[in-house]
């Protein structure tokens, strides 16, 4: 075997071993040290393999974590020959529609004022977007056909008219007017209502539709679930709008439309002109803000509280209206109660030399007009002149009803000259009642004297009462009997 050595080469020699020769020999020693000497090439592979471990980590450790260079890039070709690139553009995808932007409203005029704008913008689709989901679809549809095709546009200036509160929900008229100026208005022509949402806050809670207004829409209502007759979506009166309308009537001297909303069995028309003349001499005007309050009592009966205010007086004041339903029919008020009102305008007007109280309780029942006058006197005092205005009104706005008229007075004097005293009183009321345009076969008069007083003429005491003899000094007028 040949070994190679720096600078010569040598020559390896081994003894020949002999395969017969016992372990026991000396032989078989040396064969045991050869034997051993040949794992030597391998031990030596084994360290190199070893070493070349530790300087692999050891020149490789301090590369770990960092981010290898790029490789380097070849300048690009120029010139006309230079080959141009193929990019291949990725398919567009369709972008996703951005989440639905809910707008929150933390007070009913809020909502109020955002749903008119977007109507008064023509964006009749963005204000539909603020109806709660509970409000029928041909609702909103109904409100969009008489706004594009029926002819009509939100009023520019006071769109809104307070209607008042029921059951939680706040109520307004949304004024419309035409787009043409021959076109007539209605009084009123949607109701608008408003209530609480535990999520959205306040929403547009129901749209309410009267005849006036369906009769306006442009042919049926086109609705995802079909055509629909707008006549259908005519909403019945319900007790909030029976008070509203009722003390508009009242305000605008159409008696005969209030008494229409009326149980004309419980509501006489001695009340009905009572409230008229009291509201006629103070200037009564309905609040304008959250002016009927309706509490429900049951399915067929509420209260209605019509806050109302005199600038004249500088009074403000309530009348209490009892409105039922009727035996299968409409809502109908039963009940008139304004004496807190009455008493009110009494003391701050000041009764001076003639009590003044419109209506009083009749001995005999029932209620009637009280027209007062001045000691002794028999002329008609200015105050009574106003209100015979009032009664002549209800009395040609029903010409079959009839009236009694009845003088008083009090006790001073004889019993003679009294009756001739109240029988002109009466006479005087008469006249006045034929001039204004009254038919004569719709009164009768009659004077009773000192014999039907309203108060005492003196006191427990025996002293005189000069307030119950003012009372006494008047003329009462029946308008049913």
């Amino acid at each position: 075997m040949l070994c190679i050595r720096p600078g010569r080469v040598c020559r390896l020699s081994f003894p020949r071993v002999d395969a017969t020769v016992p372990h026991s020999s000396p032989t078989a020693v040396n064969r045991s040290a050869i034997r051993g000497s040949s794992h030597t090439p391998i031990l030596v592979f084994a360290g190199i393999v070893g070493l070349s471990v530790v300087f692999f980590f050891i020149f490789s450790f301090g590369s770990f974590g960092k981010k290898p260079a790029p490789p380097p890039v070849a300048p690009a070709p120029t010139g006309p020959s230079a080959a141009q690139p193929v990019v291949t553009p990725l398919p567009s995808l369709p972008a996703s529609p951005p989440p639905a932007q809910v707008t929150r409203f933390n007070a009913p005029d809020a909502v109020f004022a955002e749903f008119s704008a977007r109507l008064f913008a023509g964006d009749t689709d963005g204000a539909l977007k603020l109806l709660a989901p509970a409000v029928p679809t041909a609702a909103g549809a109904l409100l969009k056909n008489v706004l594009t095709d029926g002819g009509w546009r939100v009023a520019a200036s006071a769109p809104w008219r307070d209607a008042g509160v029921m059951a939680g929900a706040y109520r307004r008229e949304l004024r419309l007017e035409p787009t043409t100026a021959e076109a007539a208005v209605p009084q009123s022509l949607v109701m608008v209502e408003s209530a609480r949402s535990e999520k959205n806050g306040w929403v547009i809670s129901a749209l309410r539709f009267d005849a006036v207004l369906t009769a306006l829409a442009a042919g049926k209502v086109s609705t995802p679930s079909g055509a629909v007759d707008p006549m259908a979506l005519a909403t019945p009166d319900d007790p909030l709008r029976i008070a509203r309308h009722f003390f508009d009537h009242v305000l605008s001297h159409d008696f005969k439309s209030a008494r229409g909303l009326t149980d004309q069995e419980k509501v006489t028309h001695e009340k009905l002109a009572g409230l008229c003349i009291v509201f006629e001499e103070g200037e009564y005007k309905i609040a304008p803000a959250r002016p009927v309050v309706v509490t429900a009592g049951t399915e067929d009966s509420a209260w209605a509280i019509v806050k109302i205010r005199s600038e004249k007086q500088n009074l403000d004041s309530e009348v209490g209206l009892e409105i039922k339903r009727q035996a299968g029919g409409p809502w109908r008020i039963e009940a008139i109660d304004f004496n807190r009102m009455l008493e009110s305008y009494v003391q701050a007007s000041g009764a001076g030399k003639v009590y003044y109280s419109p209506i009083v309780k009749s001995a005999k029942g029932g209620e009637s007009i009280v027209v007062y006058f001045e000691f002794d006197k028999a002329g008609l005092y200015p105050r009574a002149l106003h209100q015979l205005d009032i009664i002549a009104s209800l009395l040609k706005s029903d010409p079959a009803r009839k009236m009694r008229i009845t003088g008083h007075t009090d006790d001073l004097g004889s019993d003679d000259y009294n009756q001739r005293l109240s029988a002109a009183r009466a006479k005087n009321v008469h006249s006045r009642l034929l001039e204004l345009g009254v038919a004569a076969a719709q009164i009768e008069t009659i004077g009773f004297g000192a014999t039907a007083p309203l108060d005492p003429n003196k006191r427990d005491d025996g002293t005189d009462n000069p307030e119950g003899r003012s009372r006494n000094r008047r003329t009462e007028i029946y308008l049913d009997f």
